[in-house]
């Protein structure tokens, strides 16, 4: 592309300008959405880890009891057969 004057390269500058400034602008906000995006799936994480630790919980309590349950019943049936 050429230049007649001094007056075209000057626009053309000035909105090579603005489109640097708003490509500035846009890495800015992206950056910004990614942060908070960020910020949102550590906190989902840190939610899924605690779940799977209080299910880990859980099945162990549901072993506990189905055993404790066993055992009542090993006794029931030798109650019931004297």
């Amino acid at each position: 592309m050429a230049f007649q004057n001094f007056e075209e390269v000057w626009a053309a500058l000035g909105r090579l300008y603005s489109d640097i400034v708003k490509v500035q602008e846009s890495q800015q906000q992206t950056a910004a959405q990614l942060a908070l995006v960020t910020e949102r799936i550590d906190k989902l994480t840190e939610g899924h880890e605690r779940l799977t630790s209080m299910l880990a919980t859980l099945a162990g309590t549901v072993t506990q009891l189905a055993g404790v349950a066993d055992s009542h019943e090993r006794r029931l049936s030798r109650l019931e057969g004297q």
